[in-house]
């Protein structure tokens, strides 16, 4: 029987913006990384594409920023 290793947390190495779309054909709120372009959602419950609205990549690269790229965020008690 061989032994369990402890496996101590990770700390996180960088982030990325989540952004809620509704999607206009089952209403399900479908989560996807920020687009900082305009191209094609696709619904992971009823499969259908649809068009999105861009987010503005200044404001992406300012709460990657405030938040230090995900680190700043981190439980004080895991630091």
């Amino acid at each position: 029987m061989s032994e369990k290793k402890f496996v101590s947390p990770v700390k996180p190495v960088g982030m990325e913006l989540v952004i809620l779309y509704p999607c206009p054909y089952c209403g399900r709120n479908v989560p996807l990384l920020a687009p900082v372009e305009p191209s094609m959602g696709s619904c992971d419950m009823c499969k259908k594409q649809f068009p999105l609205v861009p987010i503005d990549n200044t404001t992406v690269q300012y709460i990657k920023l405030i938040l230090h790229n995900g680190q700043a965020p981190i439980d004080p008690g895991y630091a």
